[in-house]
């Protein structure tokens, strides 16, 4: 059972953190746009092998520290709610503030496609922030078995999103409004959101 509900965190973790319709998702839907879903489709893996980098990071680390963690009680667990709700605001703030213009698709040849969205994701901090906050605070990745199914639904939800960014892009032929944009923003930060809340709740619980 803990294995399912680490994967189950990991596909809701993997679409918390692609779900927000940033640069990069935009420079994902005009890869579908200008070149096609087979020819932008290692751009979308790019992005989800950065997100996957990370979260095994974070994990690794998270590991290494589990000693000295597991003795601050439900403390890691606050803060890490803490953190993704802060995450949460700071993206839904700058949805309200930016633009509806999307930023134009990088110029390169189609072999470098790859290379160049892994080099523009691994620029974002944020997702490694991310998923170190999940990594103190999810009470179900409680061995390494359920951090390798935490893992492989971050991939399989990031890469999957990533994807039908690329597949979106291919078949709208430039429709996509700024709604669209604002509405998948919304839905990925509250994801966020809600991920931190139930590990705030989880951890006062604790407290008592």
């Amino acid at each position: 059972m803990d294995l399912l509900l680490a994967f189950v965190a990991g596909l809701a973790a993997g679409i918390g953190v692609a779900a927000p319709l940033g640069p990069i998702g935009v420079l994902l839907i005009n890869e579908g746009i200008a070149r096609g879903f087979r020819a932008g489709a290692p751009s979308a893996i790019a992005v989800a092998v950065v997100d996957l980098s990370y979260c095994t990071t974070a994990l690794a680390i998270g590991a290494l520290a589990q000693p000295v963690i597991a003795g601050w009680g439900a403390w890691p667990q606050a803060i890490g709610g803490a953190v993704l709700i802060l995450l949460a605001a700071v993206g839904l703030h700058r949805t309200g503030r930016q633009g509806a213009a999307a930023p134009a698709t990088p110029a390169g040849p189609g072999a470098g496609r790859f290379v160049l969205f892994l080099g523009l994701t691994a620029l974002n901090p944020a997702t490694l922030i991310y998923f170190a906050a999940l990594a103190v605070g999810l009470t179900v990745l409680n061995s390494p078995l359920a951090a390798v199914a935490f893992v492989v639904g971050v991939g399989l939800a990031s890469g999957g999103w990533q994807l039908a960014l690329v597949a979106l892009g291919a078949s709208l032929r430039g429709r996509t409004t700024p709604r669209t944009q604002r509405l998948t923003a919304l839905v990925g930060n509250l994801i966020v959101a809600t991920l931190g809340a139930i590990m705030l709740i989880g951890a006062g619980l604790s407290l008592r």
